[in-house]
């Protein structure tokens, strides 16, 4: 079951509430036809099927039964330029590289890390560089000024995330290496609960994308963030390997850099500053630094 508005669907997913699509906007972006006639025929004729992480805020996330975000914009943006529908549908962050690999989507707008080990099977359109940041409840005095502050305390992330797999590579190296306790990490199956659980104080640390514990911050006032950011990647839009989808998004993500659409749309958002990009790029196992 569908609802088609413009040239965007949303399809419910699972247990979630049906999500009702935002209408275009009257001064929506026209056809580019070189973009559109680039698309694969499967593309062109039947559009392309999205998944959208459901938990992600500004990223990508589900308010009052809408999907919203920055990134959910940036793909309606897309779809408007190629001419071609996307079939949204928003979905759990663990279920989306398995449901790329079996074609159960073509393309996943999940604020993906671009990781050594995901790059085995997908290849990668950045939407911008970020890193992971840490925030914590006010008032705990915690004093997170570098990496090794983080040894001894709990932190909270989300499954499958690529922070975890950098903190555990940290809790070694730079702790248990040097003679300090490991970074205790938790995992949670969705981003909020891993907040609640620092917001309860079950967890003192909640790990995630700089960007993304900002928004946090500035939305609950509960906060603080930690004086670094880890370990700056890629992060974008995830589509399966060697599959001429990539190249397309690619193209039109560099015609929204050119016409300053790219910055308008992260500007509405407040994600207009540090991790821009002036250039697209589609990063593959082949060519992992272009």
């Amino acid at each position: 079951m569908a609802y088609r508005l413009g040239m965007t669907f949303i399809r419910v997913a699972g247990f979630a509430a049906t999500l009702l699509a935002s209408s275009f906007s009257a001064h929506a972006a026209e056809v580019n036809k070189t973009l559109h006639d680039a698309l694969p025929a499967n593309y062109q004729s039947g559009g392309v099927k999205v998944a959208a992480f459901n938990d992600w805020p500004p990223d990508e996330f589900v308010e009052n039964g809408e999907l919203k975000g920055w990134s959910i914009d940036m793909a309606k943006a897309m779809s408007e330029r190629l001419g071609v529908p996307f079939k949204f549908e928003a979905t759990s962050f663990d279920v989306i590289i398995p449901g790329l690999a079996s074609k159960r989507f073509d393309a996943g707008f999940s604020s993906f890390g671009v990781t050594p080990e995901r790059l085995e099977v997908l290849d990668f359109i950045p939407q911008r560089k970020e890193g992971t940041g840490y925030a914590f409840l006010k008032g705990k005095g915690l004093k997170l000024a570098a990496e090794k502050d983080l040894c001894g305390h709990s932190v909270a992330l989300i499954t499958g995330a690529w922070d975890f797999q950098y903190l555990t590579k940290v809790s070694k190296e730079t702790c248990v290496d040097a003679g300090a306790k490991p970074i205790d990490l938790q995992q949670f199956t969705t981003q909020n609960a891993a907040e609640l659980a620092v917001s309860s104080g079950r967890v003192e640390i909640a790990a995630a994308g700089s960007a993304k514990l900002a928004y946090l911050a500035k939305q609950t006032g509960k906060f603080e963030l930690a004086g670094f950011i880890s370990n700056a990647v890629f992060n974008g839009i995830g589509v399966r390997k060697g599959d001429a989808l990539g190249p397309a998004l690619k193209d039109v993500l560099q015609a929204m850099i050119d016409d300053g659409s790219y910055k308008a749309l992260m500007a509405k958002w407040g994600v207009d500053g540090a991790g821009m990009l002036d250039k697209a790029v589609l990063i593959t196992k082949a060519n992992p630094a272009p």
